[in-house]
């Protein structure tokens, strides 16, 4: 199994692609989709309340914009030599994880951040290649200003990039500011237009509430509970493959990246308890999905990894299918 996804032909898409919509069926069997309210994010909320009329509509387009997400994530573990430049082990793992509970087949904030997330992550990867790396990080801030247009939790990525920019040794002030400068342009730009729409005092009362409502939580079902433990043991036996591989050829650069994705799981685990329902804040499932990829990619004898691979893709289709069946746990 593991040796069919470490190439990556048209018969490897197809299987994701086929993979991703068996996990979906059931959204598309119950039509379920979130329902916009006051506090949801600007742009989120446009989406949800012009295809309300049709949930299925709605979650079509979720659908598109999650396998989007897929091959951007695939894509991104390519080009940065994370994984074999001719692989799918990381299309195959951001499908199960990112499908990991009923909750994430539905239309939540976060898939569609999800997109802009990953191109911050590629293009923060890009800027230790260059001599002249400010318009990347320029367009590192544009990125996850977007995504918080989405996705409000996506405004404390911005400290990761921060922090990212000291691990690649970019420390000067300037270079501090250049994302903070092109975050902020984008949220000026959407005050702007909110003001001109009327809208603007909605807006504000958007972030205000959010904000002042962070409350953490620990409430998760007992499936979810149970996935949780599953993907993090995982999470924690991939790096501990990662970096205990003492005959890795990767070089500094990857290493580098190896580095900044860790602080960003670590920024993804606080986020996940951050905000109701705790299952849609799926960026820690995203940064599992990645550490599994590498971890895979490096597996010479793979037959207890596709043992493991089989189990967690057979709970998962369980998790998925259970509630169609009235059985919640």
């Amino acid at each position: 199994m593991l040796n069919f996804f470490k190439h990556s032909y048209l018969s490897q898409q197809i299987v994701v692609v086929a993979i991703a919509l068996v996990l979906w069926l059931p959204a598309f069997i119950t039509k379920s989709a979130f329902i916009p309210s006051e506090y949801n994010t600007p742009l989120y909320s446009i989406i949800v309340s012009a295809f309300d009329f049709s949930p299925i509509i709605l979650n079509i387009l979720t659908f598109i914009v999650y396998l989007l997400s897929v091959f951007l994530f695939n894509s991104m573990l390519s080009a940065n030599r994370l994984v074999s430049k001719y692989s799918t082990v990381g299309a195959f793992t951001f499908v199960m994880m990112m499908c990991c509970s009923p909750e994430l087949h539905s239309c939540y904030p976060f898939i569609f951040a999800c997109p802009f997330i990953l191109m911050a992550m590629h293009t923060l990867f890009l800027i230790y290649q260059t001599d002249a790396p400010e318009n990347y990080m320029m367009n590192i801030g544009y990125f996850i200003g977007i995504a918080s247009l989405f996705y409000y939790p996506s405004v404390f990525l911005i400290f990761w990039v921060l922090l990212s920019f000291l691990i690649f040794r970019f420390d000067q002030l300037r270079y501090t500011l250049i994302p903070i400068v092109s975050f902020l342009i984008v949220s000026a730009l959407v005050l702007g237009i909110s003001f001109l729409f009327g809208s603007y005092d909605m807006l504000i009362d958007s972030y205000s509430h959010f904000f002042r409502n962070i409350r953490f939580s620990f409430e998760l079902t007992a499936l979810n509970k149970i996935m949780l433990v599953i993907s993090g043991t995982l999470f924690i036996v991939s790096l501990l493959k990662i970096f205990g591989n003492a005959n890795s050829d990767k070089g500094t650069n990857v290493r580098k990246r190896v580095g900044v994705s860790l602080v960003l799981t670590i920024f993804a685990f606080i986020i996940f308890f951050m905000q109701k329902p705790l299952m849609n804040n799926a960026l820690i499932f995203m940064m599992f999905a990645l550490f599994y990829a590498i971890a895979l990619s490096e597996i010479k004898k793979s037959r207890i990894a596709n043992v493991i691979m089989i189990i967690f893709l057979t709970f998962v289709l369980i998790n998925q299918y259970l509630p169609l069946f009235g059985v919640m746990i």
